[in-house]
């Protein structure tokens, strides 16, 4: 009986060291395209993605991200929503619940009360969201740009494209090329799409920041087919009604048995389905965190809790 026990622990060791070795192969390799996209995804816009590089190339990663996004090629909303607004202070918080994944949705009915908070040590380390949204005094704030993390070491020091406070230009006043842009005019319409800093200047931005991909434009969802090509991860959008009231939505992910994550297309189905006719995707992963009422009420999948991060867009 001894005997028989200690050779079912060696196939069990066996089998699972087998298991682990191979199972990247077999789903990287193998028969099942959506798995492969959805980890492809995942890992790839993570900021683990370096890992990908022991199993496939660059090139091969690249392609299975164009495969699995599919735009329609729409990138901005030159004609942004005309809107009557009141300056009602109202404010709504709506649960966001599915099999797979659990999130908050807030609405805000003033637009102009969006504003972008960066760190206090911008440059040199980023803060947390709830630390940006107490210094400012906000009522609500969700993390917003990405920020440059070459070591994976997470301290937010230094955001990634456009950061537009207050009318005025703190990061990269001077790109010639196009950039994402997500960002709010004087009347409060929410802009997102690729624009060079000229054209930003141009278009009257007061508070912008730079992520992707746009998710709705003029009404009409921008990917169409597959899933976003992002994999299932936490995330933060923003959308923008037709009355121009805003939304903001986090849905938490890696944490098993609370909320697994969304898709991109899953975070554009509740932003259109909640009437938005224009949205973009914020920073997500370990970013993703919304503030309100004084706390961090969603949870946050980083170890340590809040991530320091370079930028927010908060409610004041």
């Amino acid at each position: 009986m001894k005997k028989i026990l200690v050779l079912f622990i060696r196939f069990v060791l066996i089998s699972t060291l087998l298991f682990a070795l191979t199972s990247p192969f077999v789903v990287l390799y193998g028969p099942f395209t959506n798995i492969r996209n959805t980890v492809v995804g995942a890992v790839g816009t993570s900021m683990h993605s370096h890992w990908l590089r022991y199993f496939m190339s660059d090139e091969k990663v690249n392609k299975i991200l164009a495969d699995s996004q599919g735009t329609n090629g729409d990138l901005s909303n030159e004609i942004v929503s005309q809107f009557q607004n009141s300056h009602s202070g109202d404010i709504k918080l709506t649960d966001i619940s599915s099999a797979r994944f659990q999130g908050y949705l807030l609405e805000i009915a003033d637009p102009t009360r969006l504003k972008v908070g960066t760190a206090a040590t911008l440059g040199e380390k980023g803060q947390t969201t709830s630390e940006i949204a107490r210094q400012n005094g906000a009522i609500a704030a969700v993390n917003a740009g990405g920020f440059m993390d070459p070591n994976g070491t997470g301290n937010g020091r230094e955001p990634f494209g456009v950061v537009i406070s207050n009318g005025s230009f703190i990061y990269g006043d001077n790109f010639t090329a196009p950039v994402p842009l997500i960002g709010f005019n004087k009347q409060g319409a929410l802009v997102t799409g690729k624009y060079t800093s000229k054209q930003i200047k141009a278009m009257q931005i007061t508070e912008g920041i730079s992520f992707y991909p746009t998710l709705i434009i003029n009404g009409k969802k921008q990917i169409t087919s597959g899933d976003g090509g992002w994999g299932i991860a936490p995330r933060t959008a923003i959308g923008q009604k037709a009355d121009g009231h805003i939304l903001l939505l986090v849905i938490d992910g890696r944490q098993p048995q609370h909320s697994i994550g969304a898709t991109i297309v899953d975070v554009q189905n509740i932003l259109y389905d909640n009437g938005a006719v224009t949205a973009a995707n914020l920073d997500g992963g370990s970013s993703t965190t919304m503030y309100f009422q004084g706390k961090v009420i969603n949870r946050p999948c980083d170890l340590l809790g809040e991530r320091s991060i370079p930028t927010t867009i908060l409610v004041i």
